[in-house]
């Protein structure tokens, strides 16, 4: 930022320089032009200047070189230390390359070295960088304190005249509301207490029942729990006591070829629970109740089992003993369907007393069930009554103790709030004097308090922006090392023809420096000399014609307008670039004639450069009158590139 205001500030110091002298005109003074800056259009100087009117004065032509423009390869990076060795050069002039060619391959040493250097010098710049940081801030706060001192209160003393006023009402309406506050507070607060004390004895009374309905509700719950539990137990012994019968006539039922499909098993209150709550086992019988034999060794090994296995041996013992002649087998299957049909009718009056029983006892424990539901909905409800109502006792009671605190903490400040509420209106009068004084006598002296101030913060920014850049520097270095370099070879960042190398085996490399040219072919152009009267008739962007006698003619335009090497102010010479059309038919090195304003001239009269200068060596004599430049500078000219005040300029 600072070398840009620096270049501005010569570049209107020369301007105002070189106006001065055109003005003055004529002055013994030589002044030397200094050569155009633009890379690859030197003019040749072996080339005189050939600028031949035709027979219209309007055409003006001249003599140049055709040159191509040299593009160059750059690491990028900038102000280190860090040096390369080539260890071996893999291209030569003149070879065709690719991007990404390698061209040079470098020592693992120097890359190590330069590895080391430049994470160091990154390390440092952001130390500096941090450093300049906090120093930043620092000074930005020191000259800000140091700006608001000069400014010695000026045109913000009625401002601050008036907040010392404010301040002062606010102090004393403030200690005028805190007394009030606290007198109120001291009236009031009683009242306050023994209304919220009567409501929490309320509330409290109210507590108190709901707890002694909870009480009684619970005994209540407690005994319909048992009175259901004895009901549930007594259902499911009567469950299995019905289960067992069933299974039975089940089971003789089936044997007799009965229909047994209306007897069907019961479940216990544990099994339903659990059926609900549960799916059934994989693999389990998922046949309906009553569908094929039940698994007999799952019934009750009660008595009654036991006495139809006694009675149809009875039976069969009977039978044989009454009818001897007949067979054994005959024997056997008559008494055991005679003992089977016994068994039968049996088991089944069994089962229909059974199953009387177990509704009953199912009656019994739904209703149990029931009644215990009830009075563990009313105990729920009681219970959240009684919770409410503790709740609220225990808000009064804190709200009860705020207000105790607040009346406590008024009566003990109204007598301070009283005294400081008298001495602040007391001194109220006396403080607004000594604002109003110092208003009046405050005087504005502060002129020079912000251009001081911006002055210091531009400098600390500028601190601070260069320690910014450094670090930033020493980042993109380490960036480009990192992508460019870490596989030990230096490569071409573009497709073309080698010009020349500047590096060398065993030799170290300035990376900051080209190490690489190339020949760029997409265009050519040359640079001749005008004098500073036939420059007024030229602008930037003219179309011109090239001629040469090998190549032929060809079409461009002028680029680029700036001083030239002159001797004196009666011969101010000026380079005029000019850039050929693309696909012109020409070559490096090509002497040629370039025709400026050519619209009149036929084919037959463009004529190859000899490097004539004319009747009058190609300049005109200085008359003792300055330059005429048609009343204007040309588009393009600089006259801060005047060599001659170039001196003038850094100074």
């Amino acid at each position: 930022m600072k070398n840009e205001k620096d270049r501005s500030r010569r570049i209107r110091v020369t301007a105002a320089v070189c106006a001065m002298v055109i003005v003055a005109g004529g002055a013994a003074g030589i002044y030397s032009f200094r050569n155009s800056d633009e890379a690859g259009t030197v003019p040749d100087k072996s080339a005189a200047v050939n600028a031949v009117a035709a027979s219209d004065d309007s055409i003006i032509s001249a003599g140049g070189t055709i040159t191509s423009a040299q593009l160059s390869d750059t690491l990028g990076l900038k102000d280190t230390s860090v040096r390369l060795t080539v260890e071996e050069v893999l291209i030569s002039s003149g070879d065709t390359v690719t991007a990404e060619t390698p061209l040079y391959s470098i020592t693992s040493d120097s890359l190590a070295k330069a590895e080391k250097t430049l994470r160091s010098e990154l390390q440092s710049a952001n130390s500096a960088l941090l450093e300049e940081k906090i120093s930043y801030q620092t000074d930005k706060n020191e000259a800000y304190l140091l700006y608001q001192s000069e400014l010695l209160l000026g045109d913000t003393a009625k401002n601050e005249y008036d907040s010392g006023m404010s301040s002062l009402d606010s102090e004393l309406k403030e200690a005028d509301a805190s007394y009030k506050e606290a007198l109120n507070t001291v009236n009031s607060t009683p009242s306050q207490i023994s209304a919220k004390k009567s409501e929490m004895n309320s509330k409290q009374a109210s507590a108190d029942s709901l707890q002694s309905c909870k009480d009684q509700l619970q005994q209540e719950v407690n005994e319909a729990k048992s009175a259901y539990d004895q009901a549930a137990e007594r259902y499911n012994r009567v469950t299995a006591e019905y289960n067992a019968a069933a299974g039975v006539v089940r089971y003789l039922g089936n044997a007799l070829g009965r229909d047994i499909s209306d007897i069907v098993l019961a479940q216990t209150v544990s099994a339903v629970k659990e059926e609900r709550s549960s799916v059934p086992a994989e693999g389990g019988d998922s046949r309906p109740d009553g569908e094929g034999v039940p698994d007999m060794s799952g019934m009750p090994q009660d008595g009654r089992s036991f006495r139809a296995t006694s009675f149809y041996s009875e039976a069969v013992s009977s039978e044989e003993e009454e009818t001897p002649e007949i067979s054994a087998e005959e024997i056997a299957a008559n008494a055991l369907n005679e003992g089977l049909e016994t068994m039968y009718s049996t088991a089944l009056e069994d089962y229909s007393s059974k199953k009387e029983e177990l509704s009953r006892a199912e009656e019994e424990m739904k209703n149990t069930e029931s009644d215990y539901r009830a009075k563990s909905d009313s105990l729920t409800e009681c219970s959240s009554e009684l919770k409410e109502a503790q709740s609220s006792v225990t808000s009064i009671s804190k709200e009860i103790s705020e207000l105790e605190s607040a009346l406590s903490k008024a009566k003990s400040n109204l007598s301070r709030l009283r005294s400081e509420y008298n001495s602040l209106n007391a001194s109220y009068t006396t403080d607004q004097l000594e604002l109003k004084n110092k208003l009046d006598t405050d005087t504005a002296s502060y002129e020079n308090a912000e251009y001081h101030y911006q002055i210091t913060l531009s400098t600390i920014e500028d601190e601070l922006s260069a320690a910014q850049e450094a670090y930033d520097t020493a980042e993109e270095n380490l960036r480009i090392y990192e992508e460019s370099l870490t596989d030990g070879y230096i490569n071409a960042e573009q497709d073309g023809i080698i010009y020349s190398l500047s590096c060398q085996e065993g030799r170290s490399v300035n990376i900051s420096t080209p190490y690489v040219y190339y020949v760029d072919e997409s265009g050519f152009s040359t640079v001749v000399e005008l004098d500073q009267n036939d420059i007024t008739q030229v602008s930037i962007g003219d179309s011109v014609m090239i001629y040469s006698s090998e190549t032929g003619m060809a079409k461009g335009r002028i680029t680029a307008i700036a001083a030239g090497e002159s001797t004196s102010l009666a011969d101010v010479r000026f380079n005029v670039t000019v850039a050929a059309d693309e696909g012109a038919d020409l070559y490096s090195g090509e002497t040629v004639n370039v025709y400026f304003n050519y619209g009149n001239m036929k084919s037959g009269d463009f004529s190859d450069f000899k490097g004539e200068t004319g009747s009058d060596g190609g300049k005109r004599s200085f008359s003792g009158e300055r330059p005429d430049f048609g009343g204007s500078m040309p588009e393009g000219f600089d006259p801060s590139d005047m060599a001659g005040f170039s001196r003038r300029k850094d100074d």
